[in-house]
């Protein structure tokens, strides 16, 4: 179920768009269109978590700063 909420979500947030993008083009270890799509539900997963228990806001700069390419560069919107 979880894959069929990341599909729109890759298609239409800039966010996980670009972290799709990054998964599928990175030099070192990229993935496959099918695992980054997983590797992306897995991160709705921490992000809803800490969303519901923990009562953060989602905050796409927050959430691209994981990534050492993102750290640095703001999100075009």
């Amino acid at each position: 179920m979880l894959f069929r909420v990341v599909i729109p979500l890759v298609a239409k947030n800039p966010a996980f768009k670009a972290l799709h993008e990054y998964y599928t083009t990175r030099p070192d270890n990229p993935l496959k269109k099918m695992q980054s799509l997983i590797a992306l539900c897995n991160k709705l997963i921490r992000i809803l978590f800490g969303i519901l228990k923990k009562g953060h806001a989602f905050c796409e700069d927050k959430m691209l700063a994981d990534i050492p390419r993102f750290a640095s560069e703001p999100v075009a919107a």
